[in-house]
């Protein structure tokens, strides 16, 4: 999966990626899902667009590597919807799985930003309120966690923040799948990847909100 990614985000041959004008705001960093079938369909001799083609490319999406910018669903869609290449840091084979800890520092931060895209879905809701009570004993050092990310959050640049934001959403929608999503977390993807993987053993990475040197792939246009 990830050696075709990187085939998508080639320079030259890969998928089309730009930034989109919408009303008021700039999209950045995007390519719709029908841009990514025709590329599938192109590049791997795939005749058939509306299965084999559209799995492929949901399978990608599934596992995270791809991502919608506008909902939670792990699947690609072949219209006009816009995605993102998801940066490598975030990928099942580079990160350990998450724990609760993790995901309550997330959902606590995103409670403090005033932004209605960041606003928690009912589902978030009820994760967060379950979480409070189950470490309740950790909750000041969570809060604290919390507060020191969302004011480094507010020096980034616009756009840089935008993209991070949609990337940690996408991250945690794969790790905690919304309501009705298949998990695909339940593989240990890095068990997988070990035959493969001839490099020595990666050293633990420190929390990703505390990690100011993101991979930034030709996906990611920092402005």
């Amino acid at each position: 999966m990830e050696k075709l990614i990187h085939q998508m985000q080639d320079e030259k041959t890969g998928v089309p990626i730009r930034t989109v004008k919408s009303f008021m705001s700039r999209i950045p960093s995007v390519f719709t899902g029908s841009e990514l079938v025709d590329w599938v369909m192109a590049n791997l001799s795939i005749e058939d667009r509306g299965s084999a083609a559209v799995h492929l490319a949901s399978l990608l999406a599934a596992y995270g590597y791809i991502f919608s910018i506008t909902d939670h669903h792990l699947m690609v869609k072949d219209d006009a919807s816009y995605y993102r290449f998801q940066t490598p840091f975030f990928w099942l084979s580079n990160n350990w799985e998450p724990e609760s800890v993790d995901y309550a520092v997330y959902l606590c931060k995103r409670t403090m930003q005033n932004k209605s895209r960041l606003e928690l879905d009912d589902y978030e809701a009820e994760n967060l309120a379950k979480l409070q009570r189950t470490l309740s004993r950790k909750w000041e050092f969570i809060f604290m966690q919390a507060e020191a990310q969302a004011r480094v959050d507010k020096k980034r640049d616009k756009m840089e923040r935008q993209i991070l934001d949609s990337q940690e959403r996408a991250f945690w929608n794969v790790h905690r799948p919304p309501p009705g999503c298949v998990s695909v977390t339940e593989i240990d993807i890095k068990k997988a990847c070990k035959a493969a993987d001839t490099s020595p053993k990666r050293k633990r990475k420190d929390r990703f909100w505390n990690n100011d040197s993101l991979s930034s792939s030709r996906a990611i246009k920092r402005p």
